[in-house]
């Protein structure tokens, strides 16, 4: 129960809810303990004695009783609900924002899937077991002592019987629920590959049928189900067989109190209404045992889930900010790299020795083949990872000094992939900036060659875009999130690839868009097409994570490195001298 103990410690607020429900929990049994009291008041003194008198004091008792019993299940049970929902509500809210301060390379090592199914079936558990397991196991042990010292009040004889044969129960509980633990972690291992699949075939359905691999992945599917059916049937074997076991220990108990309470009946040792009450008390027993039953079970299971949960909690962000951290009053944009090696895995350098420095106005494009390292670099700019050796500095402050927030807010960033919110276009655009109103969102649009199509959409701004933005194209899809990088007037500007989805008519247009938007600001360009940064003020050339070349378009070409290699394999041989990306053909450098 350590997990239920750190949880409760790290959320003492929720204990004005707990503590109560545990004490009405342990006097719950208290009121139907009294019942089997009362019957034997009934026998003996009423019944047998003939007292008419004492019917209705009698009656009146039992009746208060069976209704502070309902009363306190219904309390019970509402308080108990209570803190389930409540303890899932804090545990998916600490996982979610712990989930955001999570390094990328966290991300890269950890399917979604998993964190889905932490929030849709761990979670959940795991409350159980904080509020109805604890709620359980009060009730059962509480139930369990004082029906045990009423039952030795009332025979001894009985009691010893009860006390004899129980503990043969409890060995077999033991001994039944101990591979429970085990089988219960890997049947949530497995639940969670079920959802990582369920979420991978779903985001790659177009790929599946596209490559006729429809039955391939539905028999694998079909594989996994199977695993977690095999799984989650041998705990429920062991479920039926603790339900069997304590029905047959049951039989047994009440077989051995009625045979030897008979006998002491006959020889006027105890009384009727004495069996009776012991036999009501064992039988009232049987629902704490039953309650600590569950508890052995479902507390397996709860503990194999919080080593889950805590293992995914105690995971540190790799990028923090260092003690001293502070906002500067003005941010210039001068970003510079200092020597800037980076490896994802330890001992795998993507990016070596990287130096260049970027001035406010400028345009800096990074090309070079597949792989040398170009969207890696653009990471290091926002912090979503921290260079293994060396530093990144905005205006001569190194990055790590910079608040997280604060940095950022600087910077507009349009991603290789895009993503889109299901929403309306004007939630995306505005999406970086909660403050932007209209004209900055249409000022933004226009600037991403965007407005064009939004008019045309059904309701315009308001038009709701679909998942990921499935009711546009990928060239439109691309201009709002060049949109949403805009409308935050950021004095950075970085962009992966992000003509790779548009046609030559559209990328022309956004390309004079973005030379208006990008005055006055730092511009960063990752190109792999090379007709993206012809109005590149210079051009850095990487190739397996280190800078090979760096200069401007002409210069470049002029060298006879790998930069005219890139650009004659996009365009074919050109001459010596200066040449048009648009034309191939020879210029003036002053027309460039």
């Amino acid at each position: 129960m350590r997990a239920v103990a750190r949880f409760l410690g790290e959320h003492r607020e929720l204990w004005p809810t707990w503590l109560p429900l545990l004490v009405l929990a342990a006097l719950t049994p208290v009121a139907g303990m009294a019942v089997p009291l009362v019957e034997r008041r009934l026998i003996d003194d009423v019944l047998l004695a003939k007292r008419l008198d004492l019917l209705p004091t009698t009656a009146g008792m039992y009746g208060a009783l069976v209704l502070l019993t309902s009363i306190s299940h219904y309390v019970g049970g509402y308080l108990r609900s209570y803190l389930d929902e409540q303890v899932a509500r804090r545990l998916r809210w600490r996982l979610f924002t712990h989930s955001q301060t999570l390094s990328f390379a966290f991300s890269r090592r950890h399917h979604s899937g998993q964190t889905m199914a932490l929030f849709a079936n761990d979670v959940p558990a795991f409350a159980a077991l904080v509020g109805s397991t604890a709620v359980n196991a009060t009730t059962g042990l509480v139930g369990l002592l004082l029906g045990t010292l009423l039952m030795f009040s009332l025979s001894w004889q009985l009691a010893v019987v009860a006390a004899v044969v129980s503990p043969i129960g409890f060995a077999l509980v033991t001994l039944a629920t101990r591979p429970i633990r085990p089988i219960a972690r890997r049947a949530q291992e497995k639940a969670a590959e079920v959802t990582e699949q369920l979420h991978e075939d779903l985001a790659g359905l177009r790929e599946i049928v596209a490559f006729g691999q429809e039955r391939r992945q539905r028999l694998r599917f079909a594989s996994t189900l199977d695993e977690l059916l095999r799984l989650r049937m041998r705990l429920n074997l062991v479920d039926v067989g603790l339900q069997g076991g304590q029905s047959a220990f049951s039989l047994a108990i009440t077989l051995a109190l009625v045979g030897v309470g008979g006998y002491l009946v006959i020889v006027d040792q105890t009384t009727i209404g004495t069996v009776v009450a012991v036999r009501s008390l064992f039988g009232l027993l049987l629902q704490p045992t039953g309650r600590l039953l569950r508890v052995f079970g479902d507390a397996q299971r709860g503990l194999a889930l919080a080593d889950r949960i805590y293992r995914w909690l105690d995971q540190r962000p790799q990028v923090v900010e260092l003690d001293g951290a502070h906002a500067p009053r003005v941010v210039e944009g001068v970003i510079e790299f200092h020597r800037v090696s980076f490896g994802y895995d330890p001992g795998r350098l993507v990016l070596e020795d990287v130096s260049f420095r970027v001035r406010p106005g400028e345009m800096l494009a990074v090309v070079g083949p597949s792989g040398a390292g170009k969207s890696t670099l653009a990471s290091l700019v926002p912090r979503f990872y921290d260079p293994v050796a060396g530093r990144v500095t905005l205006d001569g402050v190194d990055l790590r000094m910079l608040p997280l927030t604060t940095l950022r807010a600087q910077i507009g960033l349009v991603f290789q992939d895009t993503f889109l919110f299901a929403g309306t276009v004007r939630e995306n655009i505005a999406f970086g900036c909660d403050a932007a109103d209209d004209a900055a969102i249409v000022a933004a649009a226009r600037a991403a060659n965007a407005w064009e199509f939004i008019e045309q959409l059904p309701n315009g701004l308001d038009t709701r875009i679909g998942e990921r933005g499935a009711q546009l194209s990928e060239g439109q899809r691309q201009r709002l999130s060049i949109a949403r990088a805009l409308v935050r007037d950021p004095r950075i500007l970085i962009l992966d690839e992000v003509t790779s989805a548009l046609d030559a008519e559209s990328e022309h247009l956004l390309q004079l868009g973005l030379a208006t938007a990008s005055v006055g600001r730092t511009t960063l360009v990752i190109a792999h097409r090379l007709a993206t940064i012809r109005r590149a003020d210079r051009i850095l050339v990487l190739d397996a994570g280190r800078v090979v070349e760096e200069g401007t378009h002409e210069e470049l070409l002029l060298r006879g490195g790998l930069y005219r290699r890139l650009f004659e394999r996009q365009f074919g041989p050109v001459g010596p001298g200066p040449v048009d990306l648009a034309t191939r053909e020879p210029v003036p450098a002053s027309r460039f």
